[in-house]
């Protein structure tokens, strides 16, 4: 890229220090990875991680591979479309951004920290990490409004278009941050999961438009280098980069238009990333195929070319794959894999761009012709395999052994996914590796050269920080309501709590789903739910209201049978099983349910009324079919004795 050339040598060691941030989230992110796919391998005698680390790891690998790599990716290309001047505003900027990472991996060694995997930035429970996770994001907002004004000057009377899908990202993610960060200092840091999964839903939805939009950046960068002509013509692109971050101007009227954390607000988010986030991109996507295709095979296979057409497929197969979501199963992973993996795979064929430009040369061999090759297909066959088991019914966000019936197309499917995960993983640890490996070739560093007493002065400052987020810590009560000594010193009773709060912030929202009548979305809920607490009887009976919704009556009887043996004073229990057996024509067990439902009621019960309604409904339909077919003794000793014989389960799709 031209614009490496042009920019001063104090700005390059900027953007270089982004980009060695980004690889280092990228590596210690693969580490995390290798646990998660060795973890989903259905291999008897294999290795079984226990939940809390698996969520761990699980939060660990998303943070840093979805937030920090992309987002340290961003602020690089954003330092490099706006040259300019080695500002103390972007030391500051990069400074903060280390040093937040630093402080979301300490928290691992701070005690028992509980996963909270809110959707798109999940977060361990731990005031260290909060705090890290903020400087981290304060440093990119900081580092793209530091650039807006050097991008624009840029632009004047240059061709390239990639500098505007830079300053586009940059618009969106000040708003990702900004709505993350508005309540965050309103109303302080969620006091549950719960409340951090409402607040990051919004800005987590809007960076995946950030990403995307650099994801077209890039795909022209590369699209030219290997046709030798643009993939069209600059209004076309101009136009396609507008129409990818023209959805984003409809966040502030969602937030105005709904309360935060309604089923309205999560559904208007989804609506906006499921209808306005792909088509611009597969538009400029479809050209660039086209492009490669008519440039001949020795083009598009060639090494240099090969990443491009990779990244290309892959985010067409994930936007496949996101129309096919249903419910919280694998596909919803599947779909990530192939759009992150996309944007992924850009960026490391971009990286090998870039490093000539910085003056290292690329070393050849296989390593470097195959490492895009072996990542791109490992995440292929990931994706396809996830979307498969998704297929199957297997949930999200689980250790899946011990929750779904072990069919054979089960094992085929998480036995394919291992695979893909595996070479995943290898292709990304190569990457690490070849850049590594040629840095090495030069001794002096490319930080390190850079003016000694103001970096000396940022990196003071950012173990000031460090130590900073230490004493507050240990000193200041966390927001949770128990200080970090506390946690340390009983950190199973710590856990405990947590798992509570979980509990109870997952119930809380099943039942807010279920009275906006979101039965799937409450099924996918109360499903975590019954895995933390299986012995919470209220959450049957809410599973089996859910599953009434979805036509579901026998799942549903079994939900309340379920619950009134777990406690036989749960009246609402015996409503639920009556409406159940009714929609399985037994209406003899759904009058005795009712009845029961009745006889244990208050007198001022909202629902008494409507159940004493039902019984005289079924009464009068039992006496009706009474008087065409009189029963037998035998069926009214039955009758007398309380006994029902039991219904032939049916199978629900």
């Amino acid at each position: 890229m031209d614009a490496v050339l042009r920019a001063r040598p104090e700005v390059r060691r900027l953007v270089a220090g982004w980009f060695l941030l980004a690889l280092l989230a990228l590596a210690l992110s693969t580490a995390c990875a290798v646990m998660l796919v060795a973890a989903r391998i259905p291999l008897p005698g294999g290795m079984v991680a226990s939940v809390s680390l698996f969520r761990s790891a699980l939060v660990l690998h998303v943070g840093l591979a979805v937030v920090v790599w992309f987002l340290s990716c961003a602020a690089g290309l954003w330092t490099l479309a706006s040259g300019g001047k080695a500002s103390g505003i972007r030391l500051l900027a990069m400074t903060l951004a280390y040093a937040g990472v630093l402080a979301m991996m300490l928290a691992l060694f701070l005690g028992t920290s509980a996963p909270v995997l809110a959707n798109y930035i999940p977060v361990l429970d731990s005031p260290v990490f909060l705090l890290g996770l903020g400087w981290f994001l304060g440093g990119i907002a900081l580092c793209g409004v530091s650039s807006i004004a050097g991008i624009l000057k840029q632009l004047k009377g240059k061709s390239e278009t990639w500098p505007i899908a830079a300053l586009l990202s940059i618009a969106v993610t000040t708003i990702a941050v900004l709505a993350l960060a508005i309540p965050a200092l309103t109303s302080g840091v969620p006091a549950d999961a719960a409340g951090f999964e409402v607040m990051a839903w919004g800005p987590g939805h809007l960076l995946q438009f950030a990403h995307v939009l650099l994801l077209m950046g890039v795909w022209c960068v590369l699209g030219e280098q290997a046709t030798g002509r643009a993939p069209a013509s600059r209004p076309i692109v101009v136009t396609l980069l507008s129409l990818a971050a023209l959805p984003v101007l409809a966040a502030p009227f969602i937030y105005l238009a709904h309360p935060v954390g309604s089923a309205e607000f999560r559904h208007a988010f989804t609506l906006l990333m499921a209808w306005g986030i792909w088509p611009a991109a597969m538009l400029l996507a479809v050209r660039l195929l086209l492009q490669l295709w008519q440039a001949g095979r020795a083009v598009w296979m060639s090494p240099q070319n090969l990443p491009l057409l990779l990244s290309i497929l892959l985010f067409l197969l994930g936007c496949a794959f996101g129309a096919s979501i249903r419910g919280e199963s694998t596909m919803v992973p599947a779909h990530y894999h192939g759009t992150v993996g996309a944007v992924t795979l850009a960026y490391m064929a971009l990286g090998y761009r870039l490093l000539p430009s910085f003056g290292f040369t690329v070393l050849g061999g296989r390593l470097i012709r195959w490492q895009p090759v072996l990542y791109g297909a490992g995440l292929f066959i990931l994706a396809v395999a996830l979307a498969w088991s998704g297929w199957l019914g297997v949930p999200r966000k689980t250790l899946h052994v011990d929750v779904v019936t072990h069919y054979p197309a089960y094992f085929a499917a998480m036995g394919l996914a291992g695979l893909g995960g595996s070479l995943a993983i290898s292709g990304a640890a190569l990457f690490v590796f070849n850049i590594v490996r040629v840095l090495r070739t030069r001794r002096v560093g490319i930080v390190q050269s850079a003016p000694g007493r103001q970096w000396s002065a940022a990196w003071a400052l950012m173990f000031v920080c460090i130590l900073g987020s230490g004493v507050l810590v240990i000193f200041l009560p966390d927001s949770f309501g128990e200080t970090q000594v506390s946690a340390l010193r009983d950190p199973a009773r710590h856990a405990a709590q947590k798992r509570d709060e979980e509990i109870a912030r997952q119930f809380a929202e099943g039942a807010a789903l279920l009275s906006a009548k979101q039965y799937q979305a409450a099924a996918g809920v109360l499903h975590r739910v019954l895995e933390l607490a299986p012995q919470m009887p209220e959450a049957q009976v809410n599973m089996g209201f859910a599953m009434i919704g979805l036509e579901k009556y026998a799942m549903a009887r079994d939900f309340f049978d379920t619950a009134i043996n777990l406690r036989t004073t749960q009246i609402n229990a015996y409503y639920g099983l009556a409406i159940a057996l009714e929609g399985l024509g037994d209406l003899e067990g759904a009058l005795g349910a009712m009845r029961t439902y009745v006889h244990r009621s208050k007198p001022d019960d909202p629902f008494l009324r409507k159940a004493n309604a039902a019984i005289w409904e079924w009464e009068e339909q039992l006496a009706g079919k009474q008087a065409e077919n009189p029963p037998t003794a035998a069926v009214l000793e039955n009758e007398k004795g309380g006994i029902r014989y039991p219904i032939p389960e049916k199978k629900f799709n």
